[in-house]
C-alpha cells in the first residue's frame, strides 16, 4: 500500500489567505448562493450550517467596531478540511461537530478572539470542509497604561511560526498551522487513527477551485480506468496467444491421430482384399477337386459294370448318395 493510499481520509488541512473586500463580497454571494458557481456546485437542496451569519461584510462590521487594524484587509478566508474517512459527512451530528471545531479551532490559534462568520456548506457534493471568516483581534497594552483593540491578519501565524520554526516565512506559517491542527483533531477531537500531513515540498499554490480539483480526480480516475483497461486488455491477450498455442497442439493430436487411423483403415482394406482373394482362390480349389472327384468315382462306377464285375445294392446306394451330395453342393 502506498503512502498516500495509507493516508487517504485520514488527515485533514488548512488553508488560510488574506482577502480584500472585492473578494469577501463575491464570497458572500457564493455563501448566499447568488451566484454561478454557487448553482453549479448544488447537489442536494440542503441549507448550510452557519456560525454567526451570511451576511459576511456586516458581520465584519460589527467585528471591526471600536478595533484599529493593521494593515488593509478585509480578512482572513480560512477552509479547514475534516479528514473524510473518520468523519460521516452525511451525519447532522458530525456536521455540527466539524463546523463547531474549525471555529474552535481558529480561535484558539489566532488569539481567542478572531472568526466573525462561518458555515459548511451540505448541498455540495463534499461535506467535510468549514469556510470560515476571521480577523484576530487582540488588546494591545501602551506604557502608559492605556489599553485598546487592535486586529491583525497575521501576528499570530508568525508567532507560532516563530516558536516552532525559528523563523516567520509563509511557509514556517504554514506548516505550523497545519501542525496545530493535527494536534487538535488527535487531542482535542480524539479522532482514532487521524494522521498529520506531509511537509509541502515546494512553496507553490495548492489551493485550487472544487471546479478544477473535481477536473483533476475526474482525469485521474479517468488515467486509472485507462491503465486498469489496458493491463487487462494484455492479460486478456496474453490468455488469448496461450489458448491458441494449446489449440493448436491439439489440432496437431488430432491430425497424428486422424492419419494413424486412415493408415489402419487402409492397411484392414488390404488385408481384407487379400483374405478375400486368397478365399476365392482356396474355394475355386475345393470346387475343381470336388469335380474331379466326381469325375473319378463315375469313371469307377462305369468300369466296374463295365468289366461285369456288377456293384452290391449297398455300394451303389452309397454311390448314389455320394453322387447327389455333390450335385447339391
Amino acid at each position: 500500500m502506498s503512502r498516500g493510499d495509507e493516508k487517504a481520509g485520514r488527515v485533514g488541512a488548512v488553508r488560510q489567505k488574506a482577502i480584500g473586500f472585492p473578494d469577501l463580497a463575491n464570497m458572500e454571494r457564493h455563501g448566499k448562493r447568488q451566484d454561478a458557481s454557487g448553482q453549479r456546485r448544488r447537489v442536494r437542496n440542503v441549507a448550510p450550517l452557519v456560525y454567526g451569519t451570511l451576511d459576511l461584510a456586516e458581520a465584519r462590521k460589527e467585528h471591526m467596531e471600536g478595533v484599529k487594524q493593521s494593515g488593509r484587509c478585509a480578512c482572513i478566508h480560512a477552509l479547514v478540511q475534516f479528514p473524510t474517512g473518520l468523519l460521516d459527512g452525511s451525519d447532522e451530528t458530525h456536521q455540527r461537530v466539524m463546523l463547531h471545531n474549525a471555529v474552535a479551532f481558529l480561535n484558539c490559534y489566532h488569539g481567542g478572539d478572531a472568526v466573525f462568520a462561518a458555515r459548511l456548506d451540505r448541498d455540495e457534493r463534499g461535506r467535510h470542509t468549514v469556510d470560515a471568516f476571521l480577523l484576530p483581534r487582540y488588546d494591545f497594552h501602551y506604557k502608559d497604561g492605556r489599553r485598546v483593540k487592535k486586529a491583525s491578519v497575521s501576528k499570530f501565524s508568525k508567532a507560532h511560526a516563530k516558536r516552532q520554526f525559528g523563523r516567520d516565512d509563509r511557509r514556517s506559517q504554514g506548516s505550523a498551522l497545519q501542525d496545530a491542527f493535527f494536534e487538535h483533531l488527535r487531542d482535542s477531537m480524539q479522532l482514532h487513527g487521524v494522521m498529520p500531513p506531509e511537509r509541502k515540498k515546494t512553496t507553490t499554490k495548492d489551493r485550487v477551485e472544487p471546479e478544477v480539483f473535481g477536473l483533476r480526480k475526474d482525469r485521474q480516475k479517468l488515467h486509472e480506468t485507462s491503465r486498469r483497461l489496458v493491463n487487462a486488455d494484455r492479460v486478456a491477450r496474453q490468455r488469448i496467444r496461450g489458448q491458441e498455442a494449446e489449440n493448436e497442439a491439439k489440432a496437431r493430436l488430432i491430425a497424428r491421430k486422424e492419419a494413424a487411423l486412415k493408415s489402419a483403415q487402409k492397411q484392414l482394406a488390404a488385408e481384407r482384399s487379400a483374405y478375400e482373394e486368397a478365399s476365392a482362390k482356396h474355394l475355386s480349389a475345393l470346387d475343381q477337386r470336388e469335380a474331379a472327384i466326381r469325375r473319378n468315382a463315375k469313371t469307377v462306377r462305369n468300369v466296374l459294370i463295365l468289366s461285369g464285375q456288377g456293384v452290391s445294392r449297398s455300394l451303389n446306394r452309397i454311390l448314389d448318395a455320394a453322387f447327389e451330395s455333390q450335385e447339391e453342393r
